[in-house]
């Protein structure tokens, strides 16, 4: 009987101290996971800035070397110029160009409108016509 109280004892103490263990190594898990959330916005946030801080260098240093090309060749400068004038040019004839063309356009669909309203009417005088002419023929007959 001794044999079996000690077994359940050592069982018991063995159930205890597993469910200590266990609580202790959860706890560090969540504690572990809350760390890394943490980390992890963290790096995200520092990536985000970095990005945006390099994409400024970058520019800075794209707008300084332009300078220096427009100093040492003066004629890219000239071009772009040209070039820059040559699109607003494409861009302005465009949006007036569109722009009578959609006045055309507007114009023809109501000069359609109008005449197929006077073809409609035209129809329907001539078939009123012939139904009154053949209500005659027939009231004659």
């Amino acid at each position: 009987m001794d044999f079996i109280k000690t077994l359940a004892y050592a069982g018991l103490g063995l159930a205890s101290e597993t469910n200590e263990k266990l609580k202790e190594k959860f706890e560090a898990l969540v504690e572990s996971g809350r760390k890394a959330d943490s980390e992890g916005k963290n790096l995200v946030g520092n990536f985000f800035k970095t990005v945006d801080s390099t994409k400024e260098d970058f520019e800075s240093e794209f707008n300084k070397n332009k300078e220096k090309l427009e100093d040492k060749f003066p004629i890219i400068k000239e071009l772009e110029d040209k070039f820059n004038k040559k699109k607003d040019d494409v861009t302005t004839k465009f949006n007036d160009t569109k722009a009578d063309v959609t006045e055309k356009a507007k114009s023809a669909k109501n000069d359609f409108t109008s005449k197929v309203k006077e073809v409609k009417e035209d129809i329907t005088k001539k078939v009123d016509n012939l139904t009154n002419s053949n209500k005659e023929a027939n009231a004659a007959e």
